[in-house]
This record gives C-alpha cells, structure tokens and sequence, in this order.
C-alpha cells in the first residue's frame, strides 16, 4: 500500500530556550544558564509525526528552509526561559518548567516541503494531508505561499491559523478550500484549527473557564458577533481549542449542531494547573495526534479530535525534559506523547451542543448532565454507591476543591468566579482581607464549601481556621480578640481563613445588622482596640448569611434601608465584596430543580464513609436500593446536610459491611429530620405523582383484562374480583394495580431507561418498544414484584386461585410458570410505553443522540 503523505509547510519559526544547568553538573556554577535553539510550527508537528510515520504508514515531508543554512544565523521569534521543575526527583532528566515567553518583532519566510523553484515535485492523492502552519501578522513571501496552495492536491487541509484572524494573502488563497484538478475549490476538505485565545482577542466574548456549558452558550451566542470573521466561522470545519482540556468542532457550513469534546473533570487551563502549566508545542501536538486518525478524510474528524486532545495532554503533563549528557537540550518526549493513541484511553467525552435550546433561551436550567445520562436519580445512586469516578457518572461536569465536589453548574460557576478572584488574591503580597459572600437555605453547607474551597486554593501554605458565629456575640468588642489572633496568625507566617456566621443578623440590643460592625475591617484591613487602630493583615473572609438564601434577596430587601442601615451604608458594604455564591444545598430548590439527588448523592457518599468504614468494599458502598432511594429522592430535610448527618447518625451501622432497612431509626425519630409520611413514600418505591401514579394503574388494569379475555374465561372467571372494570373494582385490587405502577421506575432501571416527562427540547428519542430480551428481564422482575405483594398481603399457594380465601395457583418462582401466565407478565411490560399519559416518555439513559 502506498504510504500517505503528510506535507508541512508555513512557519517554521526558531525560538531561543534559556534553561538552567541540571543540579549534577557544574555544581561550581548552580545558578549557571545554558541556551539553544529550536525550530517550532510546522517543523515541530513534523517531529511528532516522524515518531509514529511507520505505524501509520507515513512519509512526512517537512519544510525545506529557504534562508541561512546554519539555525543559528536564522532570526528569532521568541525567547522562552525555563526553571527546573523535578530536580530532587529525577536530578539526571529534569522537567523544565516555563517561566517566561519575550516575544521578537520577526516576520517568518513561507517554507513549502519543496524548493520554490521545483513546484509539483510530489505527485499527491485524496489520502494525503496538508498541515499550513499560519503565522502572527503576514509572511515574507506570500507569493511562494500561494503559487504552493494552488499547485498542491491534498485529501486534507488543515489550517493553523494565527492572529490576526481571517486576514492576509494566504488565508484569501484558501478560504474557499483545496484546489482541485479543474480549477475549482473544494471547501469540505479545508479543516482550520484556531484557539479559543485567539478569538477572545478579536472580541468574541467567550467566558474563560467557568463551566462547560456556560462555553457552549457563550460559543452559540457570541461566535458570529464580528463580521469580519465570517469567513472562518462559515468554513466547513472549524475546531477551536481550550488549551488541551476541550474543543469545540463547528461545521459552519451545514445545519449540523456544534460537537463538544471535553474532560468533565477539568475546565479550561485546568489541566495546565494541575501539572507543569503553559508548555510549548501544545497546539502542535494537538495537531499530530489529530492527523494520526485522519487517514486523509475528513469522515474521522470526530474521533481525531479526541486522539489530538490525549495527545497534547502528555505533552502538557510530561513538558521538556533534559537528558542525561551537557550536550543534551530540552526535548519534547515525542515518543510518548504519539505512541499507542487510542480513544479508549482518552478522559474526553463528547457532547452535541444543543445550539437551538441555547437560541431560543427555552430552557435556562439546562445541564450537561441531564443531557449526558437523562436520569438524574440514577446518576445519584451510582455516585452514591461508587463515587463521582463511577462509569455511570463519567461525562458529568465536576468541580473539586479539596473534599468539596460541585456538580450543579450554577454552583461550578459561581465557585470558580470565586476561585479565580481569591487565586489572585494568594499570588500577589496583600495588606488587608478579601471578603467573599455565601447565601444558601439551612444546612446547604457554607461553611464546609469556603474553608475547603480556601484550603485547597492554599495548598502548601500554612492555613489557620477561624470560625466567627455572630449569632453567640453579644456585643462588637467581642469580636477584637478574634481580629488579633487573625493578626498572630499573620505574623507567624500563616494565611488565616475566617468563616464569619450571621453577618446578616442584628446586634443584640441594637438595630444595626453585624455588618455595620465589619465595614472597616473588611474595608481597610484594621480593626479599633483601646483606640488603637491595628493592622489585621491578610485574610480570607468568608461571610455567612442565615436569613437569605440568596444574594439577590440579601440585595433587595436589606439594601432599603428596613434593617437599620442607611443605604449608602449598604452599598458601602456591597463594595467591600469581592464575591458571592448562592448554594443550593441538598434539598430541591423547585420544581425545575430535577438535580438535587446528584448533589445530595456527592454529600451521602461521604457521610456514609465516615459513619462506617466497612461498608464500603472495593470502592463500593454497600446499602439497600430502598434506603438509598429514601436518602435520596426526599425532596427536604429539615436542616438540610444536619438533618442528612442526624439520621445516618441515628441508624445502626456499627460494624455493619450493609446499610439495611432496619438499620434506619423508627419512623418517630426519623420525624425529628424529615417527613416521615414522604421519607416512607421514597422508601418503599412510591416516586410518582399520585395522578400519574392513577393513570397508569388503571391503564395496566385495562391491559391485564385485554389479555385475560383474550386467553378466553368462563362464566365464572369473569366474575372474580379481580376480573372487574375499575370502577367497580375492590380497593385491594386497585392497590395491587397502584403498586405494580409505583413499581415501574424501578424495573425501568434493569434494562437502562426511565420515567419522565417529555423531553422533546433534548431531542431525546423515546423508546416505543422494548426488545425480546428486556421484556424477560421485566416480565421475570414483575413476577417476583408480584410474588412479595401476595405473600406481604397474607396469600398462600393452593392448586385453586380463590381471592376469597387469599390462595393463588401462581405463587411460584417465574421458571415454575407456565408459559402461557409468563406471557400475562409479557404483556403488562411490553405495555408500558403505550399506556403513559401523554406528558411522560420512557427514554433510554445515556447521552442526546
């Protein structure tokens, strides 16, 4: 098989490296700094290539330089300083660690994989790829650049485009896409790669890092906002990237909607913080992984982009490392960054943007989580039972801060808004505190959220913690011997976090709210002792309110002036803020709030660890899937976490390897913390609202008479109580009905799908039947459903069916069943979409196809 060609043209930059000496040699000279040159762009991506050419068949052909013959004469694009990063750990092959990047005033050389005067020299097919490595500004030679676009035939195109976006000669040369043999252009085989950095820059507004589908919204909303780009955002393949955490692959023309390929674990730059930060060639790595899986089309588009993200995030991880000989200079490990990508091995899920929800504003609650899994409730038993990594709770957005886990993205932004203000804050010396704002109902876990956020925000320094519950002061002067141990904090090199309770509250005996009192600490960074004023230093402060759930209440009815501070006062105080959160906390906040399990799920899963050790085995917690319902799916508990932490307190788990149902408190202490009556509800499986709940009861009882009418009855049989219409069935058998109803969430779970309410807007497909093999599997689950009932309920097998006397003929294991009773059971199952109101689908989990 003839190999594929892959040509690299373009930039093909030099940059200088300042990298200092490796701690075992020159030990005279530690601090001594050594220098070299290397080449980047399109020569780089060609050295990624060359590692991985004969498992795929390659032949690279990489640009041949027109100017100086020796690098060294070559002018320089940028100098890039490095400190070693690992120098204890690996002292013979040190990590570098980038410091610095001066950029030169340099305009490149266009540089083809040919000489300029030998145009055509290779003969090229639809296999082949093209890699343009565009530069900042314009080339030298746009003329070369052009006459090569125009005479070349790749399958593929790819595009590097660099500031300014959508300008110069070469850009006009290709917009329109390849060449082809009749004179024409081919736009599906251009493909451009551009930076999400670059199009801020340009003045597309995209919100940087707050959470993935906030990136989604922004991308639909703000993409076309300057015209002058329309000719990159109309070409027919545009991927953008987000460093190496995410990319965005748009078809600009056709209707399809956007793709998002992202790691739920990180946002963007997150992974860079995580391990050596901005490293040189990511982007060029991204670019070789991505070839690597293209085979000269475009139809692999998809799964290459995953391959060019795994890719540049070694080459993120691993950074440059020196070898072991003085002559060696800083390398990419191009080895490892290439070999053996697959995407089985990648962390990056993929999402359909859903651009016409995002347009039309419709629905402004929604959630890649809702549209990865659909079922939200079983999200929240599989993190429950095996943690936020389980496999059926990967793809789900995460944020983690210390032990603190967010999986609402109304919370994941807020957080991070915050985060990126108090990081700030830590890097730089400061004088005075900064103040952050948390609003939230009863027991939605303020303060645990700010002193893990702020401890994990501080890693590696030397945190103090304080607590300041104004509720249990009595008067102001309280408050100074709290502000001088924040000071000694300070002087001893600590970095204090205060948690501050009840700023919201009034002073006892006074009018005036605490924060009154607060204005000039959080203000100046001093505080009045004796008359003295004195410095407090650096803090955090993490302000709790009690009475607000939100800051938009705390604004409105507290800045009119009712609770005795003016309103210049108030916005006085506004103004000290550097922040708020509104938490949500584990309850359900209303009726659009369909994700309160997940977020109750991440703070049970803990609890449960805490409580008792044993019952967890294998990373998995081991508890009754009516107990974890009831945990779970309670829409309150009256102090919120408290109450959750109470009651798995109250039950009996010592030494237990399994969370049982009689391990749960009696139903008169479990009253203490939640309602009992709705508790019980969720325990015994009773999720659905009562009118759905009848609907359905009354459509399985029609279903259940159809079909024994059909297998034909006597005279005798249509009389039993059993055999009657609703309306004049006995109350016993409608709640046999009700319970088979109350049943079916549950069963629904065996064969991967749920109950809920239409979501067209998610463009999911509902299921309109079942398979051969899930309807056994539910058929078998209602036999035994039904089995239990008639055995709670008192019944006795007997070779003669009699309701009088409670004996049934059908009280044996499904495998003892006749076929022609299974098939009753059939029946019922295979029922179930055709007898739903019209408001409910069964929808398959998973992602939105």
């Amino acid at each position: 098989m003839p190999p594929i060609n892959i040509l690299l043209a373009g930039d093909a930059s030099v940059d200088v490296l300042i990298y200092p000496a490796r701690p075992d040699e020159n030990s005279c000279h530690k601090h001594m700094l050594k220098t070299c040159r290397q080449r980047t762009g399109a020569t780089l991506i060609s050295k990624f290539l060359a590692c991985v050419a004969h498992d795929y068949n390659f032949k690279i052909h990489e640009p041949v330089y027109s100017g100086p013959a020796n690098i060294q004469h070559e002018s320089v694009r940028s100098i890039l300083e490095f400190e070693i990063h690992n120098a204890d750990s690996n002292p013979s092959h040190p990590t570098l660690k980038l410091n610095r990047i001066q950029r030169l005033d340099y305009q490149p050389m266009w540089q083809s994989p040919w000489p300029p005067a030998s145009p055509g020299i290779i003969n090229t097919t639809e296999k082949d790829i093209l890699i343009v490595q565009d530069t900042e500004g314009s080339f030298r030679n746009p003329d070369d650049a052009i006459d090569f676009l125009k005479n070349v035939r790749p399958g593929v195109l790819i595009y590097h485009m660099a500031p300014e976006l959508a300008s110069g000669s070469v850009w006009e040369a290709v917009r329109n896409g390849v060449y082809t043999k009749e004179g024409t252009q081919d736009p599906e085989r251009l493909v451009v790669v551009v930076s999400a950095n670059d199009l801020r820059a340009e003045g597309v507004q995209l919100s940087h890092g707050l959470s993935w589908e906030k990136t989604c919204e922004d991308f639909v909303e703000q993409l076309g906002s300057i015209g002058r780009l329309v000719s990159l955002v109309t070409c027919a393949h545009l991927i953008i990237l987000f460093n190496c955490d995410g990319v965005i692959y748009h078809r600009g023309g056709h209707l399809n909607q956007p793709i998002l390929y992202f790691d739920p674990k990180c946002t963007e730059e997150e992974f860079l913080r995580q391990n050596l930060g901005d490293v040189p060639g990511i982007k060029e790595a991204f670019i070789a992984g991505m070839v690597t899986h293209l085979g000269g089309s475009v139809r692999n588009l998809g799964e290459a982009i995953e391959l060019g993200l795994l890719s540049s995030r070694r080459l993120a991880a691993s950074g440059l490392v020196r070898g072991p000989k003085p002559t060696d200079r800083p390398e990419h490990l191009s080895p490892y960054i290439m070999s053996a990508l697959v995407t089985s091995k990648t962390s990056i899920f993929k999402l359909l943007i859903p651009s016409d929800v995002i347009g039309s504003g419709s629905d402004q609650y929604w959630s890649i989580l809702d549209r990865m899994v659909g079922d939200p409730a079983q999200v929240a038993r599989d993190i429950a039972k095996t943690g936020i990594s389980s496999s059926g709770s990967s793809g789900i957005p995460v944020a983690q801060f210390g032990r603190l886990v967010l999986v609402d993205r109304h919370e994941i932004e807020s957080f991070r808004i915050v985060s990126n203000v108090l990081r700030d804050y830590i890097d730089l010396p400061q004088t005075k505190p900064i103040s952050i704002a948390l609003f939230g109902p009863r027991g939605s876990g303020r303060s645990y959220a700010a002193m893990e956020m702020g401890t994990a925000l501080l890693n590696g320094q030397k945190v103090s913690h304080f607590r300041m519950d104004l509720t249990q002061i009595s008067n102001p002067k309280d408050l100074i011997p709290i502000f001088h141990s924040i000071r000694d904090s300070n002087l001893e090199g600590g970095f204090p976090l205060v948690y501050i309770n009840g700023f919201d509250t009034p002073v006892p005996g006074s009018s005036l709210l605490w924060l009154f009192h607060l204005l000039t600490p959080m203000l100046h960074g001093r505080f009045i002792d004796n008359g003295e004023s004195r410095p407090i230093g650096r803090a955090v402060f993490f302000l709790g309110s009690i009475n607000f759930k939100t800051y938009q209440k705390f604004q409105n009815q507290v800045g009119g002036g009712s609770r005795g501070l003016t309103p210049p006062r108030f916005e006085e105080f506004l103004g000290c803020l550097h922040g708020y959160v509104n938490m949500l906390g584990p309850d359900c906040v209303g009726d659009h709030d369909r994700l309160y399990p997940v977020r109750r799920a991440v703070i049970l899963r803990e609890l449960l660890e805490e409580r008792e050790p044993k019952l967890k085995v294998d990373g998995r917690i081991s508890i009754d899937e009516s107990v974890l319902d009831g945990l779970l799916l309670v829409p309150s508990y009256r102090q919120g976490i408290r109450s959750l932490k109470s009651i798995i307190a109250m039950s009996r788990l010592n030494g237990a390897r399994q969370f049982e149902r009689a391990a749960l408190p009696p139903t008169n202490q479990l009253d203490l913390h939640v309602n009992s009556d709705d508790f019980l509800r969720y325990l015994n499986g009773n999720v659905l609202p009562e009118s759905i709940r009848e609907h359905l009861a009354q459509n399985i009882h029609t279903a259940y008479l159809r079909k024994r009418f059909s297998m034909g009855m006597s005279d005798e049989d249509r009389k039993r109580p059993g055999h009657q219409p609703w309306e004049q069935l006995s109350e016993e058998f409608r709640e046999s009905a009700r319970a088979h109803a109350d049943n079916i969430p549950r069963k629904l779970r065996l064969v991967s799908c749920f109950l809920a309410e239409k979501q067209d807007h998610m463009h999911r497909e509902p299921v309109e039947g079942f398979t051969m093999d899930e309807i056994e599997v539910l058929a078998k689950n209602e036999h035994d459903r039904w089995n239990a009932e008639r055995l709670q309920k008192q019944w006795t097998k007997s070779s003669k069916t009699d309701p009088t006397v409670r004996t049934s003929s059908f009280l044996v294991a499904w495998d003892d069943l006749a076929k022609e009773w299974q098939d009753v059971d059939r029946v019922l199952v295979a029922a179930y979409p055709d007898i739903l109101p019209e408001d409910y689908q069964i929808y398959r989990m998973g992602s939105v196809n």
